[in-house]
């Protein structure tokens, strides 16, 4: 698998938590949209963009791990809306967490 495409979990009532695979490059529009159950996802540092309304309406997403550092994450490209009406979610980096209000806090 070398993306998660465009709607591939689209309203997936019964997701609770995913990790995605090193392999993936991308994640597309509307990937997790509407995900209602998804509290967790890991993400890894070779994703350089998620897509617009990835992770919309997953109103009780409350963890992101990412696997690689808070400069990392913050050079990937988001597509407008991709965290629109989430849960208050933590990133959670190798060097430090990123609150979804973007505070930084390093380990």
């Amino acid at each position: 698998v070398t993306s998660i495409g465009s709607g591939a979990f689209f309203e997936c009532t019964s997701l609770t938590s995913i990790s995605i695979p090193d392999s993936v490059t991308s994640i597309g529009d509307c990937a997790f949209i509407n995900c209602t159950k998804l509290t967790s996802i890991t993400i890894p540092d070779s994703v350089p963009s998620i897509g617009e309304n990835a992770f919309r309406y997953c109103t009780n997403l409350t963890s992101i791990t990412y696997t690689g550092t808070v400069e990392q994450w913050n050079a990937i490209t988001f597509g407008s809306n991709w965290n629109r009406d989430t849960g208050n979610y933590t990133i959670h980096c190798t060097d430090g967490d990123i609150a979804k209000d973007g505070t930084v806090t390093y380990h």
